[in-house]
């Protein structure tokens, strides 16, 4: 039998005889030579026990922590370790042994394969209760936070067909997602998780659409396609994908802006200024400051700004980081909605050195909100509402918002 695997810099090729010896290596990879087959190339098998916010559900083996994708707590499943470390390995699964009693059947074709969905296989109920038993378990293991109360999850009215837009790269009038972990390209002619308009126009002539990596969006009701940069965005520019979710995200924050005693709101990563001149139009006794490091986005919202006649914003070409180093804060509700690596640290420093009344966190990552919570909670700061919402049905990602009041000032030096 001849085996291919990859060692830490190299591909190799063994054959094995039936006594599990290793008799042959035509690549020179001679570490196992004449030894009995390495414990990573064995197929075993493991029963898994939950499912992580990486989308893997997990087992335990010789002391390890398994991650096995496309599982579920309940499965009895045959797998192959494809990468061990001293406290945990990664594992494909092989075969389906036993079914977990609350396995279902993705609707995809593509499932497994196509790298967007992690959790087709999962009950909706299911998904959004793993949610927040591993929001619940990062609070507490990154953020040290074990009294949160957290607000019943916001569950999407549409479990599929929620996305109003979709990104991947059209080639030879086919469109194409990436295979799971891979560069790979896998040709879809349906996604289960986009809008029914989108999978229209996927299953129409795309011979005379852009080639190239594009955005699919549904704009004013009808289909755009157009091409993503080099700063992999579009002309579109940012929104959230999920309408239902979305509104209901905008909907908390716009109440808490408007039970908020503060004459000035400060929106620090405003993008084309949605939510800026949102609130500017409802609240016309608060002013309103965008901030976007984006030239274009700010042209953006300014210009939405005028067209909307708003006399109560002012919108900022910046980073963030340079930002508060210019703009006082002191009297403000601040709404920050960062990028998945969340607030960097001078941001979290600044808010806190200026003494921000109020801050408004949105999140689309649960383990660096828990980093910045436990820097801002040990900084005089309280959370008063934690909202999980499930923006990304059949996926693990989670999008939280955060209201936090200030306490119990501490003076904080900056740099």
């Amino acid at each position: 039998m001849s085996l291919r695997g990859r060692g830490s810099l190299l591909t190799y090729t063994v054959t094995i005889n039936r006594s599990g010896m290793i008799m042959k290596d035509k690549t020179g990879w001679n570490k196992y030579r004449h030894k009995r087959i390495p414990a990573e190339f064995k197929e075993t098998e493991l029963v898994i026990e939950s499912l992580t916010n990486s989308g893997d559900g997990l087992g335990r083996q010789d002391e390890r922590v398994v991650f096995v994708p496309y599982t579920l707590p309940g499965d009895r499943v045959r797998i192959k370790i494809t990468q061990r470390k001293k406290t945990f390995a990664v594992a494909e699964m092989v075969e389906l042994l036993e079914p977990g009693k609350d396995r279902v059947e993705p609707q995809c074709t593509h499932f497994g394969v196509c790298g967007g969905c992690d959790w087709q296989h999962v009950p909706y109920e299911m998904q959004l209760q793993a949610k927040v038993q591993q929001l619940q378990d990062t609070l507490q293991r990154i953020g040290t936070l074990t009294d949160v109360a957290l607000q019943p999850i916001v569950a999407s009215s549409k479990p599929y067909q929620y996305r109003n837009r979709i990104q991947g790269e059209l080639r030879r009038g086919e469109f194409h997602y990436k295979r799971r972990r891979s560069d790979q390209r896998i040709a879809v002619e349906r996604c289960e998780i986009a809008d029914e308009a989108i999978n229209q126009w996927l299953q129409s002539d795309l011979s005379a659409a852009p080639q190239g990596r594009v955005e699919i969006a549904v704009v004013d009701e009808l289909i755009k396609v157009v091409p993503i940069n080099n700063d992999n965005s579009t002309e579109l520019g940012f929104r959230q994908v999920n309408e239902d979710v979305s509104n209901s995200l905008t909907n908390l924050l716009l109440k808490i802006v408007a039970d908020s005693s503060s004459a000035s709101v400060v929106d620090l990563y405003c993008g084309r200024g949605t939510w800026t001149n949102l609130i500017a139009a409802k609240y016309p006794d608060k002013h309103v400051t965008g901030v976007d490091y984006s030239e274009q986005n700010i042209q953006f919202a300014r210009a939405s700004a005028q067209a909307d006649a708003l006399r109560n914003t002012t919108f900022h070409q910046s980073t963030v980081e340079k930002i508060l180093t210019k703009v006082s804060v002191e009297d403000s509700l601040c709404i920050v909605d960062p990028p998945r690596s969340g607030l960097d640290a001078s941001v979290t420093s600044n808010l806190i050195a200026h003494q921000c009344q109020s801050i408004v966190y949105v999140s689309c990552h649960p383990a660096t909100l828990a980093r910045d919570l436990k820097i801002l909670c040990g900084s005089g700061y309280k959370i008063n509402t934690l909202t999980p919402l499930d923006m990304f049905p059949q996926t693990a990602h989670l999008e939280c918002l955060v209201h936090l009041t200030l306490e119990t000032p501490i003076t904080v030096r900056t740099t």
